[in-house]
């Protein structure tokens, strides 16, 4: 099936689906009657508590158990059971870089993500935002453009994590596992109450330890190991009726030696390969890792390093005015980030040259080809005020509030790379050594935003229209400078002009603003049948490049908003055949992009420049003309405003249960995607070496089945058995794809073991051992090879939990 077809298929299946699934509903009863509850999860996708399958967006959510369940315990396991997103990492798994519908932040540069996380209702920084999954009461996804509700606003989706909250009962749970590499596991949480029904508090940890399972013969320690450690600490205040305030500490720490890059193809085009004499000694690179295989790499870095730590403070008060109906909420949020890492990005060891006498570069020098390391110190205030309340004997629900975030580095902040650097004698330029690019970028974002649901019974019973609003103002202020010399150790306050250790120390501002809406209509037709149309604006904000520029680049210094407008059209539907339970939920959507944000690569000064000759001053030996490295856009990248493009598909998931015992589920995605236009100005277009917008990190087809199923053992407990099959098709990434794979994880739970509050549980993951390309390291056919992180290999392992205060 092609994927235009599929993405019709999509639209014509929403639109007919509320006309014929009734007919399944009401056809067993003249009253409407809701069908036995399938794993009702509560929501807050807009912002109160509903019914997952009585919600106008594209949700996937998981309860406590759920998460249990699938084994999932990082962001990257969550992606397994959420078909059509990509909630991984760019270069390493703690850089991590969500992708729903299409959109994502840019592979390279500073542009605004497209996918925010939120830890109890407060965005995460960008870089670094991974979430430890333990102890939580529900995580959900929310697909298309947000915003108009809450938080900052988004093109692609939200990632929203809650974690459980303090309760006036004691009770809580221990649960330590080990398994394969040596994984030791150690977990925990216990609610205290202090006063009844006035204050209690909840402590929650996990500690977890595991050898890496990729061998390095090389310079270093094994890779892809794991060393982290969390914690947090929730207090719950209601000292007065209608007065609640929820207080969170969180804290996590992961040292650990990095992720393993290897080396999985070359280029045949002219290349910087080529220009540094290495052809032939990446291609003898990349035989002997094919050779080893996938668990076995050569690094030349040393230390190796990929280390995060991160706390935050979340502050919610909720107050309830009395007779009024109205309420009132204020969340605060404060994050401190630090991320710390250094990876053998070209995936191979030192090289021998064979030399390139235009670059002045003699044969037989040993050469690092491509490392990169990155230094992020960065705090985060955000505050987020709402207001909410009835109108009109409760047929008008209306909410306005106000969201505020201010970014700003507090340490040294930045990238640095060794492009070809010369281990012997320097004989290259000083300007390709070992360079570290500061970033120092302090964002501010303020936004007010109001939505109105009103209930349209008279027309018909359980219609509502809805309608949201919103205006954003964002300022991005950039002082960027190279560093030479110290390699990262300058801080915020340090990056001015006269400091002689920096070159091209510079300040720059970018301003956008734009309103954003959502209009829809949503009908509860029957108890068990709900169906609903939206479109939405969605807009990211612009932002700025660096270093700053000169010449012909110069009035590409910052870059624009992007800005989407979509059509979603869904159905959620219960009903029963029989003694058998089904749900079926079918959201088909298309989206069309403005002012699409590329990243062109290639940006760099080339030898046999010469300023001002009308070939060797202009692209593709110099971007700017001055035929000077010190100014070219960071890593060779920039992010400009060149295309047009259109992303539609179809999300679906349900399930079947054939008795209590017996259930299959289902979920998938279909992905179409389209460039509508793709131009770029006079100076920068010899640099748009595509004729498509690319769509990184996107898969146009990903699937999930599973299976449970539950032997009741009287007094001896329950045994819950349950296998899961995850399917992608090939990733794109950059200038190539990362190959379609599979994985299947199968659990064994035996739950009140011996009638007692004990659970057992054994585990294994990627069953039958697939070795597959899941993280994009480095591509570019300006470069001349791929790079990439393996996903892990077969792990197993048993666990042991205790509930405490059953």
């Amino acid at each position: 099936m092609r994927p235009i077809f599929t993405a019709r298929l999509a639209v014509l299946l929403t639109s007919v689906a509320p006309l014929t699934l009734p007919v399944l509903a009401i056809a067993q009863t003249a009253q409407p009657q809701a069908s036995p509850s399938i794993d009702d999860i509560v929501v807050t996708a807009r912002r109160s508590e509903e019914s997952i399958q009585s919600t106008p967006v594209s949700v996937t959510a998981f309860n406590a158990d759920m998460l249990r369940e699938a084994n999932i315990a990082t962001t990257a396991d969550l992606m397994m059971k959420t078909p059509g997103v990509y909630l991984s990492g760019s270069g390493g798994r703690e850089n991590s870089v969500f992708q729903i519908r299409g959109q994502s932040k840019a592979l390279s540069g500073s542009n605004a993500p497209a996918v925010v996380s939120y830890f109890a209702d407060v965005p995460a920084p960008t870089f670094g935002s991974g979430v430890a999954t333990y102890d939580m009461a529900s995580v959900q996804v929310l697909k298309g453009p947000q915003g108009t509700l809450f938080g900052r606003n988004t093109t692609g989706g939200a990632v929203l994590y809650y974690p459980a909250a303090p309760e006036y009962v004691l009770g809580g749970y221990v649960e330590a596992g080990y398994g394969r590499y040596d994984r030791k596991q150690l977990e925990g949480a216990l609610s205290i109450p202090i006063v009844d029904n006035k204050l209690a508090v909840r402590v929650a940890g996990r500690y977890e330890k595991r050898d890496g399972y990729t061998k390095n013969i090389g310079l270093g320690g094994d890779l892809d190991d794991v060393n982290s450690r969390a914690f947090r600490v929730s207090v719950l205040a209601e000292p007065v009726e209608g007065f609640k305030n929820l207080t969170i500490f969180d804290w996590y720490r992961n040292n650990y030696t990095g992720d393993a890059v290897l080396l999985t193809s070359l280029f045949d085009n002219p290349s910087l390969i080529d220009l540094l004499g290495l052809r032939s000694a990446m291609q003898d690179a990349l035989a002997a890792q094919q050779a080893r295989g996938p668990r076995v790499i050569d690094s030349d870095v040393s230390p190796a390093i990929n280390r995060t730590r991160r706390w935050g403070i979340t502050n919610r008060t909720d107050i309830d005015l009395g007779d009024s109906g109205v309420s009132f909420t204020n969340i605060f949020g404060y994050r401190k980030t630090y991320v710390n890492y250094n990876i053998n990005t070209d995936g191979v060891p030192l090289l021998i040259t064979t030399g390139n006498p235009a670059a002045g570069l003699p044969a037989g020098l040993p050469l690092t080809l491509l490392n990169a390391g990155a230094v992020n110190n960065v705090e985060q205030y955000t505050n987020e005020v709402q207001v909410k309340g009835s109108a009109l004997d409760d047929r008008v629900d209306w909410l306005v509030g106000g969201f505020y975030l201010k970014s700003q580095p507090y340490g040294p902040t930045g990238s640095g790379n060794s492009i070809a650097q010369v281990v012997l004698p320097p004989f290259l330029p000083p300007e390709n050594y070992g360079t570290f690019q500061y970033n120092f970028y302090t964002e501010k974002s303020k936004a007010l935003f109001g939505n109105v649901n009103i209930k349209l019974d008279e027309i018909a019973q359980g219609l509502r229209f809805n309608a949201g609003l919103r205006y954003t103002w964002d300022k991005e202020i950039a002082c960027t400078a190279t560093d030479n010399t110290t390699q990262g150790t300058v801080r915020p306050n340090e990056c001015v002009s006269t400091n002689p250790i920096l070159i091209g120390a510079t300040t720059n501002t970018a301003k956008s603003d734009a309103p954003t809406w959502t209009v829809g209509f949503d009908w509860q037709v029957t108890s068990d049948l709900f169906t609903y149309v939206s479109t939405r604006r969605g807009y990211r904000t612009g932002g700025i490049n660096t270093p700053t520029f000169g010449g012909r680049l110069a009035p590409y210094q910052s870059f624009g908003p992007e800005r989407v407008t979509d059509l979603e059209l869904g159905v959620r539907s219960d009903w029963t055949l029989g003694d058998v339970r089904v749900r079926l939920n079918l959201s088909g959507f298309v989206g069309y992009y403005d002012g699409v944000q590329i990243a062109l690569s290639g940006l760099l000064t080339q030898p046999g420049c010469v300023a001002g000759d009308p070939v060797f001053g202009e692209a593709p030996y110099s971007p700017d003309g001055d035929c000077s490295a010190d100014n070219d856009p960071q890593s060779g990248t920039m992010l400009a405003n060149a295309g047009k493009s259109r992303v539609a598909g179809l999300d679906f998931d349900g399930r079947i249960a054939f008795s209590d015992r017996l259930t299959f589920t289902f979920g998938g995605n279909l992905l179409d995607t389209k460039t509508r236009e793709l131009t770029a100005p006079a100076p920068i277009a010899a640099y748009l070496t595509t004729q498509e917008i690319p769509f990184d990190l996107v898969a146009k087809a990903t699937f999930t089945l599973g299976a449970q199923y539950r032997i009741p053992l009287g007094a001896m407990g329950d045994l819950n058995a349950s296998a899961d099959y995850y399917h992608s098709s090939k990733l794109s990434f950059v200038d190539t794809a990362l190959p379609a794979y599979g994985l299947a994880n199968i659990r064994l739970d035996w739950r009140n073991v011996g009638g007692r509050p004990v659970d057992v549980g054994v585990y294994m993951s990627n069953v039958f051992n697939k070795t597959y390309q899941a993280i994009g390291a480095v591509s570019g056919a300006g470069l001349g090879f791929n790079t990439a992180i393996f996903g892990p290999p077969r792990q197993y392992g048993l666990t042991l939990r205790y509930r405490l205060g059953e």
